[in-house]
């Protein structure tokens, strides 16, 4: 049985990249699907692009100018931005609004992130398109602190039919499964719980707790278990991915012990880097 569906406004950053687009192709469905608003923001870097910077003797004026093309031409950007965003929800007679904000793109987000039930964003992002030509560290700093899920998404969407919970027994898994629930987003086809440990006796221990949860909830609901050292936690859980035909990950951020250093550390770097489906995260 699906939870209760409680989404009304999802947030989704725009940056210009492949990413972004896909980031807008997965809020498009689910707006579909929960009749929700799809809210994209665009964001002018100010703070980055006209911070202080040492400039040599008569050098201000100089730096003042560039600051200000540079300014203008991501306001330009960040209309084209939006009106593309405007032009694909219309297409796709979903509800919609556009957002233009200027500031820190982390800190906008998770700004304006308080206003909705979850925010979209690209696998990588490149918010600071303007001063930067690799992808920026903005999803870190957003997940960081978000206050509300964050689902990344990779640069091409791939059909699946299960959802894949990595439960390490953690208090973040613990909300993140709960939080998922939730939000009524247990759209697959098939429910998979996922738990690496070190040994399958203790990763079948901490699933089980899953397990009950979601039978509770009339989910049904498969769980696997496997054992394996930290370092090679990653791979075993993008394997599972694979093999279950997965099209979303639920992960908890920052969790322990077993997916040690969660966010930022090695596990979830890989997971992030590397997996080929949409990963619901929360911490």
């Amino acid at each position: 049985m699906r939870g209760p569906q409680v989404i009304r406004k999802i947030l989704v950053g725009l940056d210009g990249s492949e990413f972004s687009v896909s980031a807008v192709d997965l809020g498009i469905g689910w707006a579909r699907h929960f009749g929700a608003e799809l809210v994209g923001i665009g964001i002018v870097d100010e703070p980055t692009i006209a911070k202080s910077a040492p400039v040599p003797i008569g050098g201000a004026a100089f730096k003042h100018h560039r600051d200000e093309t540079l300014l203008a031409d991501a306001r330009r950007r960040v209309e084209e931005f939006l009106e593309h965003f405007g032009d694909r929800c219309r297409e796709s007679g979903v509800a919609w609004r556009a957002l233009e904000d200027v500031g820190l793109p982390h800190d906008q987000i998770n700004l304006e992130a308080q206003s909705h039930d979850v925010i979209l964003l690209g696998q990588q992002t490149y918010f600071h398109f303007e001063t930067q030509r690799r992808h920026c560290e903005t999803l870190e700093r957003v997940l960081k602190s978000a206050p509300r899920p964050l689902v990344t998404v990779p640069r091409k969407l791939i059909a699946g039919s299960a959802t894949v919970i990595a439960y390490d027994g953690s208090l973040q898994a613990s909300r993140a499964l709960q939080l998922f629930h939730g939000l009524g987003l247990q759209r697959s086809q098939s429910t998979h719980i996922v738990a690496i440990g070190a040994s399958k006796m203790e990763a079948r221990r901490s699933a089980q707790r899953a397990l009950d949860f979601l039978v509770a909830h009339e989910v049904k609901t498969e769980m696997h278990v496997d054992e394996a050292p930290v370092e090679s936690t990653a791979e075993v859980l993008l394997h599972w991915a694979r093999e279950l035909g997965a099209e979303l990950m639920v992960m908890g951020a920052y969790g322990q012990p077993v997916l040690k250093e969660f966010l930022l550390g090695s596990v979830t770097k890989t997971v992030l880097r590397d997996s080929p489906i949409p990963l619901f995260l929360y911490h």
